[in-house]
């Protein structure tokens, strides 16, 4: 339950997308997540109009205009890349996000440092929501989803094998990861419309990393269950699938306890992952 005088220990983590947006307050004196709330669409237009939904339930929880422990904006586009630190040059961002991405008119862009793998994650968002949020929260940490994604399984224990393969899905693409002993050997993200979109994206990956047929696991999160059809046809060529498990080191409180872990992943490893 969330207590308007401990504003001051609250940790506001908002991550919002054309999927819809999740919001967690995790209070740090009690280490516990003390609100957790989702809502998924697939027919937003933008992010501001999500955005508004999240600020009026801050205001009806008396939290609006409130000063936070910490808070943080988690984009979920796929304006991202990532590129080596010695090649980085902040000053020429925009030139380098050029590479991989025809950005729309009037995008601001960002950069997270992914310190394991001395790697920078370049990112956009529009220019007017990066300016609203700042307006509202002016020491707020926007962060983009796949920096979160990657610290948070870079720094993980192997915990089957010396490699390992991570998907975070979502409902129009999903990012896939594979790790080897903590180092990244590939990361990209995949648009799909069809659980065979999927299962095809996947497949070929693996094939082209000389992975396909061998006994690895695959490790899923995000808007995904276990029963779900994108998993069913996963099954057929894959042995070894997992669901990526709570580490238990926040606790969430239990009138939480119904939704999946897996679908307030990313909120919930912003607050563990250095990002």
């Amino acid at each position: 339950m969330v207590d308007p005088s401990r504003n001051r220990y609250y940790d506001i983590t908002i991550q919002c997308s054309l999927d819809g947006f999740c919001f967690l307050v995790y209070d740090t004196e009690r280490n516990l997540v003390v609100d957790l709330q989702l809502y998924q669409t697939s027919e937003a237009d933008d992010e501001n109009s999500l955005l508004k939904t999240v600020e009026k339930d801050l205001y009806d929880k008396g939290l609006f205009g409130q000063t936070f422990h910490s808070i943080r904006y988690i984009v979920a586009n796929r304006f991202n890349t990532l590129i080596p630190e010695t090649l980085f040059d902040e000053e020429h961002i925009d030139y380098l996000l050029q590479f991989n991405h025809l950005l729309p008119h009037h995008y601001e862009a960002f950069h997270d440092t992914l310190p394991g793998i001395h790697t920078v994650n370049m990112f956009a968002l529009p220019s007017k929501l990066a300016q609203h949020l700042r307006n509202n929260w002016p020491d707020i940490l926007i962060t983009h989803e796949s920096t979160v994604f990657l610290n948070s399984i870079l720094n993980a224990p192997s915990e089957e094998n010396d490699t390992n393969v991570y998907l975070n899905v979502k409902s129009r693409d999903f990012d896939m990861a594979i790790v080897k002993e903590n180092q990244l050997l590939f990361f990209n993200n995949f648009k799909f419309n069809t659980k065979e979109d999927f299962v095809y994206y996947l497949m070929f990956t693996l094939q082209q990393q000389q992975l396909a047929g061998l006994d690895i696991p695959v490790f899923f999160t995000g808007l995904i269950t276990n029963n779900s059809s994108i998993v069913n046809l996963c099954e057929r060529y894959i042995r070894r699938i997992r669901f990526i498990r709570p580490d238990g080191a926040i606790e969430v409180d239990t009138a939480f306890c119904d939704i999946p872990f897996q679908y307030y992943y990313i909120p919930y490893k912003s607050l563990t992952c250095e990002s």
